[in-house]
């Protein structure tokens, strides 16, 4: 009887939240559905009501202006190399901050906590006006350095806060027992922590990837040279004031659509295991 129970249970949470879940899915994957289907759409169909929730005629026009137009392989490479770059230098910096937050203690401890907090509430365009100000006076303003400064300093907060609470949730035994063995902190920190918090790595590294991949106003604000400018300013060059090429924008969308899919697709598992880990202590 207790397990016809337990089953019947299970049979009752799976079917109230399934429904639940396929909601949210389709909530979630509609919009990128409806970016690719437009794309493939001829200009005619594109305002034809009813809406066509699939082309007529499957074409293809969109992208091979997208791929034929000079000024898309910049734009992606810029944006590889700054979004890269923000990458590797957010890991490097949030693996010794995180750390030492989270196993040190020292005065102003949770000062910086609040200020870290505090950032997450502030929007962007407030940091404009003063970061292009320390950025003219150090003559960075107008290269990709100016980008990868700016999203390291706009990632890193949340990072560190997401990076502290895996460390806080792994035993301090793991790197006692390595120092036992004659390693040194920085060695079992290294040898012994980072491994094993791998999935907390790589869910901090992918967010500084995308939020330096999608960002906008920072790369609006602070570059001005045509061969520097990254994707997120091409897809807003394609929206003009009298004349969209809306064709073309949907395409730019998609292709810039493609490095995040295969990457959240790619290292899925470990986004998930690393994101709930961190939410463990704060």
């Amino acid at each position: 009887m207790a397990v016809r129970s337990t089953t019947a249970m299970t049979w009752r949470r799976g079917l109230a939240i399934y429904p639940l879940a396929l909601v949210l899915i389709v909530f979630t994957l509609f919009p990128i559905y409806w970016v690719v289907n437009s794309s493939l759409k001829p200009a005619s169909e594109l305002f034809h009501f009813p809406p066509l929730y699939w082309p007529r005629q499957i074409n293809l026009r969109s992208y091979i202006n997208a791929i034929q137009n000079g000024r898309l392989a910049s734009f992606y490479l810029n944006s590889m190399i700054v979004a890269a770059g923000t990458c590797l230098a957010t890991l490097v910096l949030v693996v010794f901050a995180s750390y030492s937050m989270s196993r040190f203690r020292f005065r102003g401890k949770g000062v910086i906590v609040l200020m870290f907090l505090m950032a997450q509430m502030l929007p962007a365009v407030v940091l404009i006006a003063p970061l292009f100000t320390i950025f003219s006076v150090l003559h960075l303003v107008n290269t990709r350095w100016v980008l990868i400064i700016s999203y390291v300093i706009s990632s890193l907060p949340f990072c560190v806060l997401m990076m502290r609470g895996f460390f806080d949730s792994l035993p301090q035994d793991m790197e006692e027992a390595a120092m036992v063995d004659g390693s040194s902190r920085t060695g079992a920190l290294f040898r012994v922590l980072l491994p094993v918090a791998l999935p907390g790595l790589v869910a901090t590294s992918i967010f500084a990837f995308i939020d330096a991949w999608n960002e906008l106003i920072f790369a609006v604000m602070f570059i001005s040279s045509t061969s520097l400018q990254t994707l997120p300013v091409g897809l807003n060059l394609m929206i003009q004031e009298k004349r969209t090429e809306y064709g073309l924008l949907l395409a730019l969308a998609v292709l810039a659509l493609i490095p995040s899919l295969f990457l959240f697709g790619y290292i899925q598992r470990y986004l998930t295991s690393g994101l709930t880990a961190g939410a463990v202590k704060g």
